[in-house]
């Protein structure tokens, strides 16, 4: 009867360290889209004036100054705006904006995301998720 092969330890340890490595390389992406910090259900509106605005991927970034300080929102990548008619010359540097979405749990972070309803009265942008009938949208973070 043939026995089974036999794998050296130094088989083995390479084959643990490619294992370990794809597992550190897979965390980043996994927890890029984790809300564990948010309240998904929260619908807390924020209304300020846009003080900068960083148009690039992973996610739209506003920066947003209220009444109650300055705000993070992390909206939708470039390609989700895209696909939703919403472009870069459509925001600018002092425009008043009105967010709805979930603030981090912790109250020390002023960030924002899983943005619910998004818009700029002075252009009358609305963008909201999902989409009303007969309006093509993506969901956030897309």
């Amino acid at each position: 009867m043939p026995t089974q092969p036999r794998y050296s330890r130094r088989y083995r340890c390479q084959h643990v360290a490619w294992l370990v490595t794809l597992l550190l390389l897979a965390a980043p992406v996994l927890a890029h889209h984790s809300y564990a910090d948010y309240d998904r259900a929260e619908r807390f509106e924020l209304r300020g004036i846009i003080t900068a605005i960083t148009w690039a991927n992973p996610h739209i970034i506003f920066m947003v100054h209220s009444a109650d300080g300055d705000m993070r929102i992390e909206w939708i990548t470039v390609t989700g705006a895209d696909k939703t008619s919403a472009s870069k010359d459509q925001f600018a540097v002092g425009n008043e904006l009105i967010v709805i979405g979930s603030r981090n749990l912790d109250p020390d972070r002023h960030i924002m995301t899983l943005v619910k309803e998004l818009h700029m009265p002075q252009s009358h942008f609305d963008w909201e998720y999902p989409a009303p009938a007969g309006r093509k949208q993506l969901a956030p973070g897309l």
